[in-house]
Parts: C-alpha cells; sequence; structure tokens
C-alpha cells in the first residue's frame, strides 16, 4: 500500500521557479504514515515518484513546487512528481508548496518531519487543503461602505494545556467595505475591531462578533470548509464617542498597562490603543454612550498588576477617572510526596512538574491578561509561585518521569476536579500539590487501514486528571508506549495526523465512536492496546 503524505503547517506560497529559493519559514512539511521501510546507513540511488492531490476532491494539483533535500521540481499536469537518480539518506525531507492551498486543516498540524529511505520506494501521495473563503461587505446602518476596518477570522485552538482564539487571517476594508479572508478549513468567528472617529467617517464603528454565540460549540461558530466561499453582510453599530480622562496609579514607573473595555453586555476591546496621554500619568480615551468596567493591568519585572473601575457615559466628556493598579498576590505551591511512594525514585522539584493554570474566561483577542495561560514564577525568597489576575483558572500538567500529579487543592476547592476562582484583591492561599509514581505502563500498535503507521494517539482521563489529554505519536511501525501512565479510567483514539480538539468536551470524540477503545488502569498494570487510527479521507475537511 502507498504510504498518504499529509503537509504539516505553513501555508503553501508561491513557487517562483523549479530551482528557485523557498525560506524555510514558507514551506510546508509532509509526514509520511504509511508502512515504513528498512532504512540503511549507506544512501542509496533510486527514483522516487509521487502525486499531489486535492483533500477534497482527489484531483491532481499541477504546478506544486515539491522539493525533496536539496532537489526541487514542478508537479505535471496530473500532479506527478519525479526525482531520477535520487541518494536517498536514512532520513529524507520532502516539502510541498502551492498558492491557495493549506498543508492541514490543523492548526497544530506543523512540525518539521522526515521520511526514511525505505518509504521513498514507494509511490508518495500528497495532499493538499484548498483554502477557504470568508468575504463580505461592511457598511453603517444606512449602508454607506465602511472603509479601513480591521477584520479577523479567529479561530478557537486547542493544545494539550490551553485553549485561546487565534486570528488564522486579517484584513482591512477597501474604499467599498469589501473584505477578503482566506483561511485554513475550519471554525470561526468574524470580529471587527473598534474603531474610533477618524476622517472616514464622523462617529466611532463599534466592535462586532459573528456569530455573537460566546461559546465554541458548532452553533457558534462559522464552518469554512475547504475550497468553499461564504459571504456575509456586516453593519457593526456606530456611535458617538466622548472623552474619558483616566488617570493611572500603579507602583511600577515601567510603562504604561495594556487598558481593556468591557460593556454591560460582556462584549471587550482594548482601548489605551486608541488613546493619547494627557498628562503625567493621565490618558484620554474614547468610549460611546454605555457603562463599562474599564480593566488594566501591566506585568513586567516587576510583577503582574491589576486594577479596574467602572465609568458610565452619557452624553459628555468623563473626567475624573481614576484605576488604582495593585500588585497581584503571588500564590505560593507546596510539594508533597505521596506516602506510598517508592523512595527509590527521586522526588521531582516542582518547576519539573509543568504546572500551569489556563484561563477558562472564553476572552477574544483584546482581552490578552485574561488569555492563554500563567506558569510558575520564581519570587526573591526562591519560593515557586503563580500570579494571576482575577478571573477562573484550571490547572494543568505534565508527567515528569516516573511521577505524575495525585491530588492539587487551594483552600477547599479539587484543583483536579474544579476551576479556581480568583477574586480582586483576594488573599493568597497556598496551593498543595501532592506527587505519586504509583503508575501502570500501556503499549501497543497503531494501524492506519490495517497497516501499523505513525499516528497520534490520545489518552483522554475520564475522571479527575491535571492532564486534559496525554498524546503520543507512534513509531514508522505502528508501536508506542507510555512508560509511567497515572492510574486511571482513559477514552483512547488514534488519528493518522495531529487532531486538536477540547478532550475536556466528552462531545469531542462524537462521530468517532468506532475508534474509541475504553482503557481502565491499575497501579502496576502493564496493558497492552491496539488501535485502528482515524484515516484523514474521513474527516470532513
Amino acid at each position: 500500500m502507498s504510504p498518504i503524505l499529509r503537509l504539516t503547517r505553513c501555508r503553501c506560497l508561491l513557487a517562483l521557479s523549479v530551482l528557485g529559493v523557498v525560506s524555510q519559514s514558507s514551506i510546508a512539511q509532509v509526514q509520511s504514515v504509511g508502512t515504513s521501510g528498512i532504512s540503511t546507513a549507506t544512501a542509496t540511488t533510486e527514483t522516487v515518484t509521487g502525486q499531489v492531490v486535492s483533500a477534497t476532491t482527489g484531483q491532481p494539483v499541477a504546478r506544486a513546487l515539491v522539493r525533496l533535500n536539496d532537489r526541487a521540481v514542478l508537479t505535471d499536469h496530473d500532479g506527478k512528481f519525479e526525482f531520477p537518480q535520487f541518494a536517498a539518506n536514512q532520513s529524507n525531507n520532502l516539502q510541498v508548496t502551492k498558492p491557495g492551498f493549506y498543508q492541514s486543516a490543523d492548526p497544530f498540524g506543523g512540525g518539521s518531519l522526515f521520511i526514511s529511505s525505505g518509504q521513498l520506494a514507494s509511490l508518495l501521495r500528497v495532499r493538499l487543503y484548498p483554502e477557504a473563503l470568508l468575504t463580505g461587505t461592511i457598511t453603517a446602518p444606512d449602508g454607506t461602505p465602511l472603509p479601513r476596518i480591521v477584520v479577523s477570522a479567529l479561530r478557537s485552538t486547542y493544545n494539550d494545556s490551553s485553549h485561546r482564539w487565534m486570528a488564522s487571517s486579517q484584513s482591512s476594508t477597501d474604499s467599498h467595505g469589501n473584505f477578503r479572508l482566506a483561511v485554513p478549513p475550519g471554525e470561526y468567528k468574524i470580529q471587527t475591531r473598534y474603531s474610533p472617529r477618524n476622517s472616514s467617517f464622523a462617529e466611532a464603528v463599534l466592535p462586532l462578533i459573528v456569530p455573537a454565540d460566546t461559546t465554541t460549540t458548532s452553533s457558534g461558530l462559522i464552518h469554512a470548509g475547504s475550497g468553499t466561499e461564504q459571504h456575509f453582510d456586516l453593519r457593526p453599530a456606530m456611535s458617538r464617542t466622548y472623552g474619558i480622562t483616566a488617570e493611572v496609579e500603579s507602583t511600577s514607573e515601567r510603562g504604561f498597562p495594556m487598558i481593556t473595555a468591557r460593556s454591560s453586555n460582556g462584549l471587550s476591546f482594548p482601548v489605551a490603543g486608541y488613546g493619547r496621554a494627557s498628562g503625567p500619568g493621565e490618558m484620554r480615551l474614547e468610549l460611546p454612550s454605555g457603562s463599562y468596567t474599564l480593566i488594566a493591568s501591566t506585568n513586567n519585572s516587576d510583577g503582574l498588576q491589576y486594577g479596574e473601575t467602572r465609568v458610565t457615559v452619557t452624553d459628555h466628556d468623563v473626567p475624573g477617572v481614576v484605576l488604582r493598579l495593585a500588585r497581584v498576590a503571588p500564590i505560593p505551591v507546596d510539594l508533597a510526596v505521596d506516602p506510598s511512594a517508592t523512595s527509590d525514585n527521586a522526588s521531582p522539584a516542582i518547576q519539573q512538574l509543568g504546572l500551569i493554570f489556563e484561563s477558562m474566561q472564553d476572552s477574544l483577542p483584546g482581552d490578552s491578561f485574561q488569555s492563554g495561560s500563567a506558569g510558575l514564577t520564581t519570587l526573591q525568597d526562591k519560593t515557586q509561585a503563580f500570579r494571576l489576575a482575577p478571573g477562573s483558572y484550571r490547572l494543568q500538567a505534565r508527567n515528569t518521569g516516573a511521577w505524575y500529579v495525585k491530588s492539587a487543592s487551594y483552600g477547599t476547592t479539587d484543583l483536579l476536579a474544579q476551576e479556581m476562582t480568583v477574586a480582586p484583591g483576594a488573599g493568597a492561599a497556598t496551593i498543595r500539590v501532592t506527587v505519586s509514581d504509583k503508575t501502570g505502563a500501556l503499549n501497543g500498535t497503531v494501524s492506519l487501514n490495517g497497516v501499523p503507521a505513525a499516528c497520534y494517539l490520545y489518552l483522554v482521563p475520564s475522571g479527575p486528571s491535571a492532564s486534559t489529554v496525554l498524546t503520543v505519536r507512534s513509531a514508522n511501525d505502528g508501536s508506542y508506549s507510555f512508560l509511567h501512565l497515572p492510574p486511571g479510567t482513559y477514552r483512547a483514539i488514534a488519528f493518522e495526523t495531529r487532531h486538536s480538539a477540547n478532550y475536556r468536551d466528552p462531545k469531542a470524540l462524537e462521530g468517532f465512536s468506532t475508534y474509541v477503545q475504553t482503557l481502565m488502569l491499575e497501579v502496576g498494570d502493564k496493558a497492552t492496546l491496539n488501535l485502528e487510527a482515524v484515516a484523514d479521507s474521513g474527516l470532513k475537511p
């Protein structure tokens, strides 16, 4: 069976010539997931052949630039390519680029991947994903086109430890209010920025999010299918703005804080970038009528500082608004070893556990102090601690060798099962983490279309855990292993290539029930689990 190859991360760019130089940052690598070949230490000379096809139609892709190590060719009208008298190495880098195509539907499908010399003996098939287009027109409520409005296609992305919104494409409207966003296939929101008054329009253009649903369920997202185009007629609200004179009081003299306005309907947008200094420690901001919470934060070598205040804007300027920033109290971490742990294993340091707190606010860009995740910091007394702005968080950790996080608490909050809420000005209790080396082991083989192959295996804990998902990539012969796996119940599934999803959501694996297997692992178990991977061809691009 011919190995099926998938492109990885970078967007495919224009091939100027067969021998043209393509920068490393603009190249899409190809991942081989077929049967493994036997590589030798001595380079061999052979003819390498392959074909580049569309992932949606299976039709050949002509004039795609294919690079194999230091050689390059263009595909013919049948999408075929050939490298005669190719001197294969133990591992070989195959790279393909083509304008209007993407290498993967997965935002984290990148990485430099190589092909063994044995795999080059078979026909190589490369699948490219045609871009999806999100187009539209932005007009005022009276139908007047709005030029120079920044519009973004935002994608909800997950990795092993956090969730964030990522701008996959960004553009500005032209003189007719038109925009065009080319994106990889996936689920999106369209966001327009807050635009204060300028020479093009007398009133401020308020930010808009489409769909307005703040969830990340399929009903609250736009599905952009590979090779499709969708058009949106957007009419953001417009309003006269008024000046807000904000005095910022801070114990740090380094830099000006980020300031976000959160309206009474929950919409947040940055305002400091549109303001201007009006005096020492003062900032003049422009806001339309309404009630807002102004939130300011700084994060530098002086530590994290945070402050917020309420302001109501009616029909006039608002002077004398005070934003007081205070240092966020560090939350220390205390590490303990489970009494039943085996004394032969050296206890880990706190830093080795990879502890982070993932923000649970579903914040879009502009709420950056509440997005992403926060890691440990070392205080002056060498204590390990977290500095967290007010909000809700979920503890995440990675296993380190033989050790895993068996329990974690913050006051009465079980951090393996519950979110931690940090209130403004709250005192900092100690986070208590207990680790154990009482684990089990797991090994097995992953197959693709019945043939052992290199694929991605995901283990999703069904009970309380500091890990949302545990991931491993099988070898070319399909083998994989977890030498130290925390006891518990898991749902196991494998995919041909990387598959990012919110594995905390039970619905994340809906549609794959025939591929999911349940694993129950106890301390000391040495379990075996063989899986059939979900092929890329079975996923809707």
